[in-house]
């Protein structure tokens, strides 16, 4: 008898909790739990009650952020599996620390969080709620981008040959056993253009450089096989986030499935890091493993 699991949905405002919710409802097992958690900033909404701010406000929008009624009727939607348990949850606080703290507390096995509509997507910014809780979350984060239609048929995992490779194929199966599965690897040659500096041209020195990097790496991809016999490998060169880029958009796979590397605080906010660069520019859904 398999565990059940809980997923913890970011639900900010109606549209983009109804997409997130509708996306952990495909993740979702019978017996599963998912828990729609909403965080207001009260320093936030005390400002606007004291302000000036609030008049500058249309009314019915700031009714819309003071009440929470939409929550519950979300939760309550018709169609929803009545296998699965619905819950929601209302906190104070920074989001991003709190809801990272609450997936962390009841062992959630994913946060999703809405970035769908072309507006929201510029809210994928440095300091956003959205790559707070991506840097921060203690789980794999699925940011889904546009409305589910089904199931994650077909999933990308872009692996390095480090312990995240493990980690990325073992949540891609944990949360969507029946995709199909690619293991992608994107590889360099290191000091690439010194090499072709030195390389006189007769010699064909850069050619056995690469034909050894991309040995090397296609022995590691058949490692990775062990942890997922079904899956199909793709090795390519490059450099990373354009190549993964163009993987997803020839293939098109309904998610593409990157690990969180956990650097300095400095790095983690640089637009150049590969995790950033699929957050403005992968057209699927993606889900980051920590």
């Amino acid at each position: 008898m398999s565990v059940a699991r809980s997923f913890v949905v970011a639900a900010r405002e109606p549209v983009s909790a109804r997409s997130a919710f509708e996306r952990a409802r495909f993740l979702a097992h019978p017996g599963d739990r998912i828990v729609l958690v909403h965080v207001e900033r009260s320093g936030f909404l005390q400002l606007l009650g004291e302000g000036e701010l609030r008049h500058a406000i249309p009314v019915e929008r700031f009714a819309n952020w003071t009440s929470t009624s939409w929550l519950d009727e979300l939760a309550r939607a018709t169609d929803i599996d009545p296998s699965l348990k619905i819950e929601t949850v209302l906190l104070t606080g920074e989001p991003a620390e709190v809801i990272g703290a609450y997936a962390r507390d009841i062992g959630a096995a994913a946060i999703i969080v809405a970035a769908h509509r072309k507006g929201e997507l510029r809210e994928l910014l440095i300091g956003s709620t959205t790559l707070k809780i991506l840097r921060r979350a203690p789980c794999p984060v699925v940011v889904t981008r546009r409305g589910p239609v089904h199931a994650y048929r077909k999933s990308v995992a872009a692996v390095d040959f480090d312990p995240s490779a493990e980690r990325v194929i073992a949540a891609t199966l944990n949360l969507m056993p029946e995709t199909e599965l690619t293991v992608l690897h994107v590889y360099r040659i290191p000091n690439e253009i010194q090499w072709r500096m030195d390389d006189s041209g007769e010699t064909g020195l850069i050619e056995r450089i690469g034909q050894h990097f991309r040995t090397e790496a296609e022995r590691e991809l058949t490692k990775l096989r062990t942890l997922a016999p079904q899956a199909k490998t793709s090795l390519q060169y490059g450099f990373a986030g354009t190549e993964i880029v163009n993987v997803v958009q020839h293939e098109k796979p309904d998610v593409l499935v990157v690990s969180q590397h956990r650097g300095s605080f400095r790095h983690e906010r640089l637009i150049g890091s590969t995790s950033q660069f699929l957050l403005y520019n992968c057209p699927s859904d993606l889900m980051l493993v920590p």
